[in-house]
């Protein structure tokens, strides 16, 4: 289990608290980088065609608390802050030691915290692009539809 801590005073143990159908985690370097600002943009632009699949999302970092809610100031979804080396970790994470930051990690989680697909960087490019990750959804969902309807 992981345990993150959110802007706004709430917590969240995935995968125990998961509740939609699917969850994209995603664990981002941190405020100071704009492509990691940019794809939490783009997520948050589809948000609600996530929620129409039955997505949530929930993204976290290595930030305090602050720097983290200026980033959550422009998103939807909820933010982890002061996540850490062992997190990581638990995560399977990429950790550079020289700035002390998990790198990108982002994963498409089932509602019992089962991995559908991952994806893992060792720098800033590589990701889980917000467009073609709501495609991805899409077919798994119509593909789930019809061996429901057969």
């Amino acid at each position: 289990d992981l345990s993150l801590s959110l802007v706004g005073g709430e917590s969240m143990n995935l995968p125990g608290d998961l509740s939609n159908p699917m969850t994209l985690a995603l664990f981002y370097r941190g405020h100071w980088w704009p492509y990691c600002r940019r794809l939490l943009a783009g997520y948050e632009a589809r948000r609600e065609a996530f929620a129409e699949q039955g997505v949530g999302l929930i993204a976290g970092s290595v930030d305090d608390k602050e720097r983290t809610a200026e980033v959550a100031a422009d998103l939807g979804f909820p933010i982890a802050f002061n996540m850490t080396k062992d997190d990581g970790d638990a995560i399977g994470s990429w950790w550079d030691e020289k700035r002390q930051i998990i790198q990108p990690s982002e994963f498409l989680l089932t509602k019992r915290g089962r991995v559908i697909i991952s994806v893992y960087s060792n720098g800033p490019v590589g990701r889980m692009d917000p467009n073609e990750t709501l495609t991805l959804v899409r077919y798994l969902n119509q593909q789930r539809a019809r061996a429901n309807a057969s």
